[in-house]
């Protein structure tokens, strides 16, 4: 008997996840102390019980927008700040589309309903690396793959810092996570002048601004480096 084409595609899709989770694992490596700094502010902060801060990740699956949000409402700004803290700084996720839609265009359309919601910076990162002639299976299958390992991890590391609460010492200092993780995507993402004016311009905003209340520094640094980063882009385009 012919073996059907299902059981020869299996194979495939299955070695192409397995490709997209090795390739993305060691960016996910930092984001293990940033996960339980997440769970542990969320178990602090008293916003909410732990269950429903813990299930936020699962709809919210975008850790610096949720960190944002939390500190926001901790330092007592209302939740449409919070919100609106959590919208810009998910913005980015919009450009990211934007960047992979042309590649992604002959993809399945189921993964174009499931596919955005892995969508992460660690993901985005590897699957921007994968050259233009790649084809669309191997893409869909690397993207899931990488995708969904990453939001298995996550959930399990947000829930153990949920769980372990004030159990972590503090001289621990597992806050390092947080910039180590960002650093290591900004260098990945720096590859041309738009985006390093951008990160610079945004990165000088929010130090300078940082003694604003309830945050505020986080969202306009952010809105300005956007900015930036788009009006540089459209001049290079222009040019």
């Amino acid at each position: 008997m012919e073996p059907s084409t299902q059981d020869t595609q299996w194979p495939q899709r299955r070695a192409s996840a397995v490709a997209g989770m090795k390739a993305i694992f060691p960016l996910i490596v930092p984001g293990i102390p940033f996960g339980l700094v997440l769970g542990v502010l969320i178990a602090d902060s008293n916003l909410v019980s732990n269950l429903a801060g813990w299930s936020s990740s699962w709809i919210i699956f975008a850790g610096a927008a949720q960190f944002a949000g939390i500190l926001v409402l901790q330092a007592g700004g209302g939740l449409l700040l919070a919100a609106l803290t959590i919208v810009v700084v998910n913005a980015r996720h919009v450009m990211y589309s934007a960047a992979l839609a042309y590649r992604y265009r002959d993809t399945p359309s189921w993964f174009k309903i499931v596919g955005p919601y892995v969508l992460v910076d660690q993901l985005f990162a590897v699957t921007d690396q994968l050259p233009a002639e790649t084809t669309p299976e191997y893409r869909t299958w690397f993207h899931m793959g990488a995708g969904f390992m990453t939001w298995g991890l996550w959930q399990s590391w947000v829930g153990i810092g949920v769980l372990a609460g004030n159990a972590i010492p503090t001289d621990w200092s597992l806050d390092f996570a947080v910039p180590l993780l960002f650093l290591g995507l900004l260098v990945l993402g720096l590859r041309n002048r738009p985006a390093i004016l951008a990160a610079l311009v945004g990165g000088f905003v929010a130090v300078g601004t940082v003694e604003l209340p309830s945050r505020l520094g986080l969202l306009i640094g952010s809105i300005v480096g956007m900015v930036v980063g788009g009006l540089a882009e459209w001049m290079k385009e222009r040019s």
